[in-house]
């Protein structure tokens, strides 16, 4: 009987380190995702220096960062979809869920990590607003540099502007092209 409760004992030892050890994967999960979103962030405050800086250099490099990032995040998600997985009793929990179920056991490192993790999301969520915003307007007045560029300026109007007529004296001439 007692080597069967050491048994049991020690399966419930075992269980609760597996999961001890999975929340902190996900500490260090959401941490590293929350450094990656900080990067994304810092290279669309680049990427928007460069367009006011008129660097088409620094804009594709910004470019490349943000594309590499943005996989990154990705992969990030998958990771903590992954970490919850292994310790939500059910699939599909949500972090926010997951902290609920945990209620009291939830240990302050994953909840500080998780609202680490909001604070930069939101923030970079703001900055690629504003990027949108601003390459939108840098688009525009391409566009309308382009037109004014290509327009044809050069030819001369159709008709006459108001002021550039000649002084009419009331004499004309016409041309009998018969005779």
């Amino acid at each position: 009987m007692s080597r069967t409760l050491e048994v049991t004992e020690k399966g419930r030892m075992d269980a609760s380190n597996r999961r001890h050890a999975a929340i902190a994967e996900l500490t260090r999960a959401l941490v590293r995702e929350a450094e990656t979103v900080r990067e994304l962030r810092e290279a669309l405050l680049r990427q928007r220096a460069g367009v006011a800086a008129d660097s088409a250099g620094a804009v594709n490099d910004s470019c490349d960062d943000i594309a590499r990032l943005l996989v990154a995040v990705e992969a990030a998600k998958r990771n903590r979809t992954m970490r919850i997985e292994s310790i939500a009793p059910e699939a599909g929990v949500s972090l926010d869920r997951l902290e609920a179920a945990l209620g009291e056991r939830c240990p302050a490192d994953l909840l500080d990590a998780h609202r680490a993790l909001k604070r930069e999301a939101e923030a970079t969520a703001r900055e690629a607003s504003v990027n949108r915003a601003v390459l939108a307007r840098t688009v525009e007045a391409g566009e309308a540099f382009l037109q004014a560029l290509f327009s044809g300026t050069s030819a001369p109007d159709p008709v006459y502007r108001a002021g550039e007529r000649r002084e009419e004296d009331g004499a004309g001439f016409l041309l009998d092209r018969k005779a």
